[in-house]
């Protein structure tokens, strides 16, 4: 996995109010009082970022798993590389920084378990390929995750995994998204599993939020291999140019939805290199999902082993 490896403040407080407004990109926002002084309820911290969450899924299935990525020379960074360890998780390619801080998240949860995240990125924001030990990367997938608008970082992955003969899946992070299309084009078309959420598919493709389908076809013209699209607690798209998907999870009250993004892709990938179909990746993905968001923490709700048939079936994949 390659990404960013953060610590996770998890803060709950009955004062956060949810309120609708156009004001703010997403229509609804997070709200406190200005100049309150606020008595927080509950505060959980963890270890988080992409390449670590996803890292343990792929560990916990007993996968050979090693993880890139930068944290600073800082007590955070120690407990990073530790939890990395403890999950059996390699860190022989895990840089650690002088003079720069290792990247911090303050996750401000409401009562239905959405949040708002304010996110320092420290370290985890300045990959420099020269950093990396390239002729170590000795792997079959790549999981790429949030390269800070690195696209540099990208393109070696994409050359690397091609003389490699390994694959690519691509979790693009904002400021990746952010660099646009135009920009990402050509490296799109080196990835195997290209994975993104409805919000960042409507802006890399320029559709409305409503046309999912339009967002899969578009997108998967340009990659040619398989375009995933999560929509929170609505489920997630699977689209290959042939087959269209869709999995809807069952309907389970949620503590904390961060890193259910994460779980649901690593866990597809897992399904995927298991039995390289589709339903079966789509189920697990969603079931590692589901695990994540009933526990407080992106790792601590990940599957442990693989869930019986019995389990997976209640995970509805249909045609779309």
């Amino acid at each position: 996995t390659i990404g960013a490896a953060t610590i996770d403040a998890f803060v709950w407080a009955k004062e956060f109010r949810v309120v609708k407004s156009p004001s703010f990109p997403t229509g609804v926002g997070e709200c406190f009082s200005l100049g309150s002084k606020i008595d927080i309820d509950k505060f959980v911290q963890t270890t988080g970022g992409g390449a670590t969450n996803c890292a343990a899924t792929f560990a916990n299935f007993k996968l050979k798993t090693a993880c890139v990525t930068r944290v600073g020379d800082d007590l955070f960074g120690e407990g990073i590389v530790r939890d990395l360890k403890r999950h059996g998780i390699g860190t022989d390619l895990v840089m650690v920084v002088k003079d720069e801080r290792t990247a911090f998240s303050t996750i401000l949860v409401v009562p239905s378990g959405e949040r708002t995240v304010l996110v320092y990125r420290g370290a985890s924001e300045r990959f420099d390929p020269a950093e990396i030990a390239w002729p170590k990367l000795k792997t079959k997938w790549f999981y790429v995750t949030n390269l800070a608008g690195n696209l540099a970082m990208l393109e070696r992955i994409v050359k690397t995994a091609k003389r490699a003969k390994a694959q690519v899946l691509y979790n693009p992070g904002k400021a990746d998204i952010r660099r646009g299309i135009g920009h990402l084009r050509t490296l799109l078309g080196g990835v195997a599993v290209l994975d993104l959420n409805r919000e960042e598919a409507a802006e890399l493709t320029g559709k409305p939020l409503g046309e999912v389908k339009e967002m899969l076809r578009g997108l998967q013209k340009i990659t040619r291999g398989i375009v995933l699209l999560t929509d929170g607690d609505r489920g997630g798209y699977y689209f290959d140019g042939k087959r269209m998907l869709f999995a809807k999870p069952r309907d389970i009250k949620a503590l904390n939805r961060t890193g259910a993004g994460d779980a649901f892709g690593s866990g597809f990938l897992v399904g995927w290199m298991k039995k390289k179909e589709p339903v079966f990746a789509l189920q697990l993905g969603t079931e590692n999902a589901e695990g994540v968001i009933q526990k407080i923490g992106a790792k601590a709700g990940l599957l442990t082993d693989m869930p019986s048939v019995k389990t997976l079936a209640q995970v509805k994949v249909k045609v779309i």
